[in-house]
C-alpha cells in the first residue's frame, strides 16, 4: 500500500504535470469542493446571522465572493501567470456564482424558492463543461484506476 502514492504521483507527471490538463483537473476539483462546502454552509446556516458575512448590516451573498475570483482569474491569465492558482480561483468563483445563479436572473435572493431551482440547473450545465474538458485526462484517470484496483 506504500507504493499507491509513488505510483499515483508516477501517473499524474507521466499524463497531466504541466499540461493544460492539469489545469482543467484543478478547475473541476476547485469547483467539487467549493460547491460541496458552500452547499454544505449554506443549509446548516439557513435563517440564522451566524456564517453570513455582512457590511453595514447588508447580506453580501457568496456570489459576490465568485465574481472578485473570477476577475481575478481573467486578470491573472492576461499575462498568462499561476496557471493552476489561476484554474483554481475559476473553479471556485464558477462555483461560487452559479450557485446563486437564480439571484442574478431575479435580482432577488430565490435561493430557498421554487425559482432557485434555476442555480442548481446552472451547476449542473457548469459542472457538465468542466467534466466534458476534464475528459482529456481519460488516460490519466484509466491509469489512476487501475493502479487502485491493484491495490484493493
Amino acid at each position: 500500500m506504500r507504493e499507491l502514492p509513488a505510483e499515483l504521483s508516477s501517473e499524474y507527471g507521466r499524463h497531466v504535470r504541466g499540461r493544460p490538463l492539469e489545469s482543467s483537473l484543478a478547475a473541476t476539483a476547485a469547483y467539487f469542493v467549493t460547491l460541496g462546502l458552500v452547499r454544505i454552509v449554506t443549509t446548516f446556516t439557513r435563517g440564522a446571522e451566524a456564517g453570513y458575512v455582512s457590511i453595514a448590516g447588508v447580506h453580501v451573498h457568496h456570489l459576490v465572493f465568485g465574481v472578485v475570483a473570477l476577475l481575478l482569474a481573467g486578470f491573472l491569465a492576461l499575462d498568462d501567470v499561476w496557471r493552476i492558482a489561476r484554474s483554481i480561483l475559476f473553479g471556485i468563483g464558477a462555483a461560487l456564482v452559479l450557485d446563486e445563479f437564480a439571484l442574478l436572473v431575479f435580482l432577488r435572493d430565490v435561493y430557498w424558492l421554487p425559482q432557485g431551482w434555476l442555480s442548481v440547473t446552472a451547476l449542473a450545465i457548469g459542472l457538465v463543461a468542466l467534466l466534458v474538458n476534464m475528459w482529456r485526462g481519460r488516460a490519466f484517470l484509466s491509469a489512476v484506476g487501475a493502479i487502485v484496483q491493484r491495490h484493493v
